[in-house]
């Protein structure tokens, strides 16, 4: 973990490939599980996230399954990834009331 995290835009070279190309998803609420062994993680869409829109319920879209040292590992790496996100373009704001606010004005 000694490398520094950087934040990457169109300036950056293109990462490396990876074969078969993974698929990504769009996820806005996560749900997490343990057992004993392992930590899951199941990611998903909530179309009514901000108030009844649609009447849809949340679909999972993903699960991932790790150890608890693969959990500890992705926790680091998030830390760092939001701090330099932060030190960057300034601290992310969780409540969207607030977020709305600062949009408006």
């Amino acid at each position: 973990m000694s490398n520094p995290v950087k934040i990457v835009g169109p300036e950056s070279p293109a990462p490396a490939k990876i074969t078969p190309p993974a698929e990504a998803v769009y996820s806005n609420v996560t749900r997490l599980f343990a057992t004993p062994n392992e930590v899951i993680f199941d990611f998903g869409l909530n179309l009514n996230a901000f108030g009844p829109m649609v009447e849809e319920e949340a679909k999972i879209v993903s699960r991932v399954v790790t150890s608890y040292d693969g959990a500890k590992r992705l926790w680091a790496h998030l830390t760092q990834t939001l701090q330099a996100y932060e030190q960057k373009y300034g601290p992310i704001e969780l409540d969207v009331s607030k977020r709305m606010k600062k949009e408006e004005a």
